[in-house]
């Protein structure tokens, strides 16, 4: 039994080790590409541009990829003459990676944005519901190879209420671009961990 004591700790520190992922100078170079706006709503484009920042932070903490940040990636896309609205293309995302040493590269797209407003009466009072929904794919790949690593599709959910009772008022409607990026922040961790589940293995 004491042993098994003395034991335990070390088992533990082991496993802690084992998730902790990659040693940092063996993880690959990766970069984030502005995502494409696939959505049918046009005017929430703008709003999404969180997107990319809350990927690669997301990324960073999975301990599999090291990231070049987003100046990097956006002044090669300049110097190379390419929209900053989006790279699906694996062959230009190639001239991108080349440019800054990239060896992966995550691209995807905005696939839908829904905003919509609930009305509904409870009781002596009048609430308002702002839900948001925003669909998202991604996939991660190797820029030398043209290989798939791993890809992944999440929809992030967040809404906003107010609520009017006596002639008074509980909580402000956010408006929808605040929304967005909420609901985008609750899904990025879950989506780089799909997307670099095959690193390492």
């Amino acid at each position: 039994m004491k042993n098994l004591k003395l034991l335990l700790p070390a088992l533990l520190l082991a496993a802690a080790c084992s998730s902790a992922g990659i040693p940092f100078e063996q993880r690959p170079l990766a970069c984030v590409m502005p995502f494409i706006y696939a959505a049918s709503d046009a005017q929430y484009s703008s709003s999404v541009t969180g997107l990319q920042d809350s990927l690669t932070a997301s990324l960073m903490k999975t301990g599999r990829i090291r990231l070049l940040e987003r100046a990097r990636v956006d002044a090669a896309m300049a110097e190379l003459k390419l929209s900053a609205a989006g790279v699906v293309d694996s062959n230009t995302a190639a001239q991108v990676g080349k440019q800054i040493g990239a060896r992966y590269a995550v691209l995807g797209s905005v696939t839908a944005v829904s905003v919509k407003d609930e009305w509904r009466s409870v009781k002596i009072a009048e609430k308002t519901d702002r839900i948001v929904e925003v669909g998202v794919e991604a996939r991660l790949v190797n820029l030398e190879t043209g290989e798939l690593l791993g890809a992944g599709r999440a929809t992030g959910k967040a809404k906003s209420s107010e609520k009017h009772a006596f002639g008074g008022k509980i909580g402000t409607l956010a408006k929808p671009e605040a929304i967005i990026q909420k609901a985008i922040m609750s899904i990025t961790d879950d989506l780089a961990e799909d997307l670099v589940k095959n690193i390492g293995k």
